[in-house]
């Protein structure tokens, strides 16, 4: 737990003066990844979230938390377990903390679902940038390739060879 006490600054005989303000601030950097994980933090509270983790200096706690930016029940209904919806939902939210819009991955989840979202973006022959962008960031784990490695009998044959080749597996 952390605590920061705030000034503020009064005028008393045309001097300024720091004064302690009453008022104390706290942030539990354990309970706030617990309540993010466990999918109990609306959007603003996740983005207070991630604002006071950083204004606390608290910047890998900031980091994951950017991880459940888009929620899992965001994407359309199909036979896509939880765990991989939420592993999608990390790797979208952590490409979007780098910056990318992901406008159609975006619409392909909520028109067509975590599965054949994974199996058209594995198909992909050639690497795709936000598989190299995650890569980079040691996020192999939440690329659409690792997630169709790991459930291979979730997804077709064209999309797991691809996978593999690309993972190099």
């Amino acid at each position: 737990m952390y605590h920061c006490r705030s000034t503020e600054s009064i005028t008393l005989a045309n001097e300024l003066l720091p004064v302690a303000m009453a008022k104390k601030r706290t942030f539990h950097p354990k309970n706030t990844l617990a309540d993010a994980r466990a999918g109990r933090l609306t959007a603003a509270q996740l983005r207070k979230a991630i604002q006071t983790a950083e204004e606390f200096g608290e910047t890998a706690v900031a980091r994951e938390l950017r991880l459940y930016a888009v929620p899992p029940a965001s994407f359309a209904g199909d036979a896509a377990p939880p765990e991989i919806r939420e592993r999608v939902a990390q790797g979208v939210s952590a490409l979007m903390a780098m910056g990318e819009p992901l406008s159609r991955t975006k619409q392909m989840l909520k028109k067509h679902g975590v599965i054949e979202t994974l199996n058209r973006i594995a198909r992909y022959p050639a690497s795709t940038k936000n598989f190299e962008k995650l890569c980079s960031a040691g996020l192999e784990q939440l690329t659409a390739e690792a997630i169709v490695l790991d459930y291979p009998d979730l997804f077709d044959a064209k999309a797991v060879e691809v996978a593999r080749r690309r993972l190099g597996r």
